[in-house]
Order: C-alpha cells, then structure tokens, then sequence
C-alpha cells in the first residue's frame, strides 16, 4: 500500500486478490481508520488524536452480551470509559482499540495483536507489553440496563456514567469523573482529576451518592426542591454555594446540610480543589 496516497486527507484504497482482500483505510490528520466503520465512530478515532510524531491506526469493535446484571471494565491502563443507561436489556459495548508504532504498517499490525472480550459482563483487553515507540490503549463506550451495576476502574482517563441506577463502583487514577442522573449505591473517586455531579429529581434512589477526588475541582449540581442529607467539603480550596442552604455555625470549607426533608446521603468531597455546588 502506498504511503503517498494514505498521506492525502481521507484518502482510501482497497485491493484485492483472489486469496485475499486488503483493508481499506481512511486517512485523518495521520490516523489510519477502516473506512467501513460508521461516522459516529470515525468521530470517536479523530477525536483521539495523535500520539506524538508516531503514526497511529484506530480501530472500533463492536461486542455484545445477554444475561449478566453486572458490567466490569477493570484495569484499564490507558484509555476512557463512558456507561449510559437504556431501554435495552442486553450490554453493548464499543471497544476503541489505538495503537502507535513507527510506520503504518507496524502501527496496524499491532492492533491485530490486541485482544478485546466480553464475557460473563467482563470486559478484558490483552496485547503485547507496551514500548517506548511502539504501544497501544483502549476506550470505552457501553450502553446497559437502566437498573444495572457497574464496576469502573481506568489508570489513564476520564470515567462518564449517565442514567444508571444500581450498585456502581468508578474509579480513574488520572482523569474526570462525570456522574450524571444516577441511583442505587454510588461509590467513585479519582486520585488527580476534577469530578461533576448531576443529580435528578427531588430526591435520590437508592442508598446514597459518596464522590471524592484527591487532587482536582468539583462540582456538584442540584435541582430545585430537592430532599438529602448533604456533605460536601474541601480540604485545601474554596466552597462556593450558588444554592440557599441553612446551616448552623459557620461555613468554612466544609458543609453538612439537610436539604428539604432530607433523605438519602449525598457526599462530595476533594483534598485539593475547589469546590461549587449549584442548581441544576
């Protein structure tokens, strides 16, 4: 395959033999995308960008699974996971499989080499060790039940969960945690990156919300009208309130309020950052 021509912006080219067929491939600023995939995920590799002066390939995969109630995406080492919540009763997952090598060709090879399941509600990925000029991460995309449980946890990325309600875990190392319209038992901190709440309703569904980053801002967010019994705090930053509360003695960098007739807990929290709680 000829460099010259996957170096021209969305350029693409496909040969074929009669044993075989060779894939074919779109060009975006350098990243190697089969162009078979959809638009929507040919957005989700352009998006990722590039990975120094190396040449990147980018691939989405598309997995499945009926019967578990759980869904467990673990030690991710590199690489985002965003969970929505739907109608639908089975889990569907989108894998963005990257890989970064010297040349085009190593860079595809790569790819091949790196392994993506889904099993039992387990997603794994496995590949060869990752090198200087030479590596490879994964990102994810899922949509599962509305009432489902999740157990989230990446080194390198931002985790995202909207409109599940369940027993949810969540945990990046370094990136953002963004939780949107949740219930059941939530559980998610990151070590070094922001964290934003969203809450829905006029009072929380299921056993409380406790959210806490060591080293990054946070924000919580919340309706009018709505019945908890909050804590929110920073260790070294500023609380700032855009909401009425009442409290008794003074606010420092700590709050605990009960919010309407109270109800269940709700806890942000941050070590080092600020912190702004504010309607919805």
């Amino acid at each position: 395959m000829s460099r010259a021509l996957l170096a021209l912006p969305f350029a693409a080219l496909l040969v074929t033999t009669p044993s075989a067929t060779v894939l074919e491939l779109t060009t975006f600023d350098h990243i190697l995308v089969p162009a078979q995939v959809s638009a929507q995920n040919q957005d989700w590799c352009r998006d990722a960008g590039r990975n120094g002066d190396r040449e990147t390939f980018c691939e989405v995969r598309e997995l499945k699974d009926s019967g578990a109630a759980r869904l467990e995406i673990l030690d991710n080492s590199n690489g985002s996971i965003s969970v929505t919540g739907s109608s639908r009763r089975d889990i569907s997952v989108q894998a963005r499989v990257m890989t970064s090598a010297e040349t085009e060709a190593d860079a595809r090879a790569l790819a091949k080499e790196v392994s993506v399941t889904l099993e039992n509600g387990r997603v794994r990925s496995t590949g060869p060790n990752n090198e200087r000029r030479r590596s490879w991460w994964v990102s994810y995309r899922a949509e599962v039940p509305s009432a489902f449980d999740l157990a989230l946890d990446t080194s390198n990325g931002s985790v995202t969960v909207t409109g599940v309600r369940g027993r949810i875990d969540a945990e990046s190392s370094n990136g953002s945690l963004r939780l949107t319209d949740l219930g059941g038992r939530v559980n998610a901190r990151s070590s070094n990156g922001s964290v934003h709440v969203s809450l829905s309703g006029t009072q929380w569904d299921g056993e409380g919300l406790t959210v806490v980053t060591s080293n990054g801002s946070a924000r919580l967010d919340i309706p009018e009208k709505y019945n908890a019994r909050l804590t929110a705090g920073t260790n070294n930053g500023s609380l700032n309130l855009d909401i009425p509360v009442t409290v008794q003695g003074q606010i420092s960098k700590r709050l605990e309020t009960t919010l309407g007739s109270g109800g269940a807990p709700i806890e942000v929290r941050t070590s080092n950052g600020s912190l702004r709680i504010g309607r919805r």
